[in-house]
């Protein structure tokens, strides 16, 4: 009997502990992106602040950026910038009330932005109560003199972290500063226990209760907060983010529990009236837990299609900001380096000092670079028509390996290729195609080791004939098993800042997506990363399977 109720408990944990991992991870990723969006934000108007251009059209470009961010992603409510504690450009989410909330979201950026100095790592404040809303402010520094401040409204991002399809389970979110946020499955109920209260402290100590080992917590304020008298916890791995450090906390009734233990006990009397009545109890204690088990499946499920969704509902996000931002930064930094790089030149032809020749050669190479950068950024907005051809994958692979052989032979790095024999002709458009291997071949380049080596092979996909599968396998650093779901995300680089745009690989994704391909990565940590895509063959499919004979 004991041991029957030890391992449904620990089923029951287990369960509530695989919650609470679930949503740790979807926590992750929006924090990550909050993180990531005002770092960008910062980035985008210290480098437009460089540029030769007046100060009008500056702030112009820069309130494009912030509103078309503040539009497409729902929790952002304020998004500003301030010039040595003066507030010089303002977006405001259009949703927002305008009277009374917007300038208040920005009087308290104002007094966050204050408190960081030139060059200080990013700070964050909050939950903040304004209104009888909560906000977090997180602030980032843009050059020497100009701060940005992104508010977000703390019960929509934190709602859109814990919905979930039943009332029988309760999350309980603790954020850097020791506040914990409960009923936020719901937005109406959402709401803070500072860590200074008598309420949080309650929830706490109901908390370590079950994580102590306790079978079953209880606590006499539970019920007050809202949650079930007597509960079952589950906790997940503490969250690192550039935010702080985030916890989070499965919390469920114990009823199915008091209901296992109820089952065992009628189904020891039912053992001692008769071994016929014993079987029927037992078949209808496993039913009952095969039934239980299929339900635990089916949210865990849920669970992860939820997750699924946000993600590419985020990456939705960053490609319409991407398309707002491309037009005007082609207009409004395109033309005046153009005229830069134009005089440069003039200055070239007339000077004969040594020093001020490399000087003028630094000047173009920089501005062709960040032409480079523009250029990748309008190809990578644009929907690009797919004339779809016969490829030969062998003769393009021999051409990129070509196009990039200086740059291999710069760090020593070998490439072993192994393309099978007698194999069909891709479905594509050749530029489209040569645009991944150099790609991947660059990324592959990039994470290698001088002197290391690049394997390259192509082979009949063994999971489908009508297709390719094109592998590219660096022996590099290897990538966090958390960042692989983002390195396909605009802008998002694992590089260091100056050698990389973060838009190879989206490039990539959406050629090979629009090829009616597939792509994926797989990495370890200190043994590489290997790149693999399926790609179609052309032809219907019994002129395929004639080629292949």
């Amino acid at each position: 009997m004991r041991r029957a109720n030890r391992a449904a408990l620990r089923e029951l944990r287990d369960a509530e502990s695989r919650l609470a991992q679930n949503t740790a991870s979807t926590l992750h990723g929006f924090l990550d992106s909050f993180d990531r969006d005002t770092r960008l934000l910062a980035a985008l108007a210290a480098g437009t602040r460089n540029h030769p251009i007046e100060a009008r059209a500056q702030d112009d470009a820069i309130l494009q950026a912030f509103q078309a961010l503040v539009t497409v992603v729902p929790h952002y409510r304020t998004i500003a910038l301030f010039h040595q504690g003066r507030r010089r450009v303002v977006a405001v989410d259009p949703t927002e009330e305008p009277l009374h909330m917007g300038p208040a979201l920005i009087a308290a950026s104002e007094q966050l932005a204050a408190r960081v100095g030139p060059g200080a790592d990013p700070l964050r404040d909050g939950p903040i109560t304004l209104g009888g809303r909560f906000f977090y402010l997180y602030a980032a520094p843009a050059g020497p003199t100009e701060v940005v401040v992104v508010t977000s409204d703390a019960a929509m991002m934190l709602e859109a972290v814990s919905r979930r399809p039943t009332d029988a389970r309760g999350l309980v979110l603790v954020d850097p500063g020791g506040t914990a946020w409960i009923g936020c499955e719901r937005l109406a109920s959402c709401r803070p226990l500072p860590g200074t209260s008598g309420d949080a402290r309650q929830l706490m100590e109901l908390i370590e209760r079950g994580t102590r080992g306790e079978s079953v917590a209880t606590h006499p304020g539970a019920v007050r907060l809202g949650l079930p008298a007597r509960v079952i916890v589950g906790v997940a791995p503490r969250i690192e983010s550039g935010l702080g450090p985030w916890s989070v906390v499965a919390i469920a009734a114990a009823t199915d529990f008091d209901l296992r233990q109820r089952g065992l006990l009628w189904q020891l009397v039912m053992t001692s009236a008769g071994v016929a009545v014993a079987i029927l109890a037992v078949g209808l204690l496993i039913l009952r837990q095969h039934a239980h088990a299929a339900g635990l499946r089916a949210r865990l499920q849920a669970a992860e299609e939820v997750a699924r969704l946000q993600r590419q509902l985020v990456r939705a996000e960053k490609l319409v900001t991407v398309g707002v931002l491309s037009a005007g930064i082609a207009h409004e930094i395109g033309t005046p380096l153009a005229v830069v790089r134009g005089r440069a030149e003039l200055l070239l032809e007339r000077v004969t000092d040594a020093r001020q020749v490399e000087d003028l050669n630094s000047i173009v190479s920089e501005i062709d670079r960040v032409s480079s950068t523009i250029r990748q950024v309008l190809d990578f907005s644009r929907e690009q028509a797919v004339k779809v051809g016969e490829i030969d994958a062998r003769a393009a692979l021999a051409r990129v390996l070509e196009l990039l052989g200086w740059r291999l032979a710069r760090k020593g790095i070998l490439v072993d290729v192994d393309v099978a024999h007698d194999l069909p002709p891709l479905a594509a458009a050749a530029d489209q195609f040569e645009q991944v291997l150099v790609n991947l071949l660059l990324n592959a380049c990039d994470a290698s080791r001088a002197g290391a080596g690049i394997r390259v092979s192509v082979a009949r996909d063994q999971a489908d004939a009508d297709r390719l599968r094109i592998e590219v396998a660096d022996r590099g650093s290897g990538i966090p098993p958390h960042h692989l779901n983002a390195v396909f995300d605009p802008y998002f680089t694992t590089k260091k800042r100056g050698e990389g745009t973060g838009l190879g690989l989206a490039i990539v994704w959406q050629i090979v997506r629009a090829h009616r391909g597939e792509i994926s990565l797989r990495s370890k940590i200190g043994v590489g990363t290997v790149a693999m895509v399926s790609w179609p063959v052309s032809g219907p499919p019994a002129q395929r399977g004639a080629r292949s004979a």
